[in-house]
C-alpha cells in the first residue's frame, strides 16, 4: 500500500525512532527501508526521535547508511511538540523554495502519510 501512496506523493517525510519494521518473506530489507529507498528523488524530510535506547540494529544500520551516503539530512527531536515545530518549519521552507517565482500555485489534494509512529 505504501508504494501506491509514494507514487502519488510529492514530498517524503520519514519519522524514525526505535523499530526497523517487519522484513517480509523473500525480502532483505523492511518495508520501512523499502519505502525510504523508493522515495529517492523526492524532496525528503527525515526526523529521528532521541533518545532511542532500544533502537533495533536494523534501524541503526539504516540510519548509518543514510548518514554515510550524505545525500539526505535529518533532524533530531525529543517530543511530539518539537517534531510538530520542526515539521511545520521545514515544510514551509520546502514549499517556499518550490514555489519561489511561481505565478500560479498548483491546485489539488495534499496528503500526509504517517507510518510507524505508534507509541512515539
Amino acid at each position: 500500500m505504501y508504494r501506491a501512496y509514494l507514487e502519488q506523493s510529492q514530498i517524503f517525510v520519514g519519522i524514525y525512532w526505535q523499530r526497523y519494521g517487519w522484513v517480509g518473506p523473500g525480502m532483505e530489507i523492511s518495508g520501512l527501508e523499502d519505502e525510504f529507498r523508493l522515495a529517492a528523488g523526492k524532496p525528503m524530510l527525515l526526523y529521528l526521535k532521541r533518545p532511542a535506547p532500544d533502537q533495533e540494529p536494523g534501524l541503526t544500520a539504516m540510519i548509518e547508511r543514510i548518514r554515510s551516503a550524505g545525500a539526505v539530512s535529518y533532524r533530531h527531536f525529543a517530543t511530539a511538540k518539537e517534531l510538530e515545530r520542526l515539521l511545520v518549519d521545514d515544510l514551509a521552507v520546502l514549499l517556499r523554495e518550490s514555489f519561489a517565482g511561481a505565478t500560479i500555485l498548483p491546485s489539488g489534494t495534499v496528503t500526509f502519510l504517517f507510518t510507524d509512529i505508534a507509541g512515539s
